[in-house]
């Protein structure tokens, strides 16, 4: 495997991780479970916390992700904060490039153009993150079987079966979009996803880690 191939299946993993984390988070927010982990703190400091709450919630995908794509790309015995620390600054970067790119689309685009935008966007998205993150963890178990036939065939077979639901279960797929349904949650999803993965994986190969699956069988 060339070292330009392990960065991009690194960056797929640290999208898996990264992006189910944040799935995760959002689904918990949605269902009550941080107003639970609150009820642990006396009431009268619910403000104080929930300032150092969220934040430390919201680094916690970055930092799997990091860990997940350093441990995977990275030296052993796998040390340091390169991979963490760059998935968190990849994610304040994508944050800030995604929202002038929106900011400066709305303002430029006609009206009808930025609603078509709106409709047709989820139908592009939510299928193509969603075979991001499947291919994602499809490499994470070729890379702990040293299977070079399931790491060649993450993708298609990401594909396939996003295709698939997409056709056949298409109200429960986009249901299980519908925890990221605000545009800060979108938002911050596909940074991670994005930028944060890229982030990992690139200090990740900066270290000089082999490259992975070479003795793949």
């Amino acid at each position: 495997m060339t070292a330009q191939a392990d960065f991009w299946e690194l960056a797929a993993i640290g999208a898996a991780v990264g992006g189910t984390g944040v799935w995760a988070l959002a689904a918990a927010a949605r269902v009550g479970a941080l107003r639970l982990l609150l009820d642990a703190f006396p009431r009268g400091t619910w403000d104080a916390v929930t300032w150092g709450l969220i934040p430390a919630l919201l680094l916690v995908p970055c930092a799997a992700q990091g860990v997940v794509v350093g441990w995977f790309g990275m030296r052993r015995p796998y040390a340091g904060w390169g991979p963490p620390a760059a998935a968190v600054a990849g994610t304040l970067v994508a944050l800030a490039v995604f929202g002038v790119a929106i900011l400066d689309g709305v303002r430029r685009l006609p009206p009808r153009a930025v609603a078509i935008a709106t409709r047709t966007a989820p139908n592009v998205l939510i299928p193509a993150f969603a075979v991001l993150v499947i291919a994602g963890w499809l490499l994470v178990v070729a890379r702990l079987t040293r299977s070079r036939v399931l790491a060649a065939a993450a993708v298609p077979l990401a594909a396939a079966g996003v295709a698939l639901a997409w056709w056949r279960l298409h109200g429960q797929v986009v249901a299980l979009s519908y925890v990221l349904d605000r545009p800060e949650a979108n938002g911050f999803f596909a940074a991670v996803a994005v930028g944060g993965a890229a982030g990992a994986a690139w200090a990740a190969r900066r270290r000089g880690g082999p490259v992975a699956g070479d003795g793949a069988a």
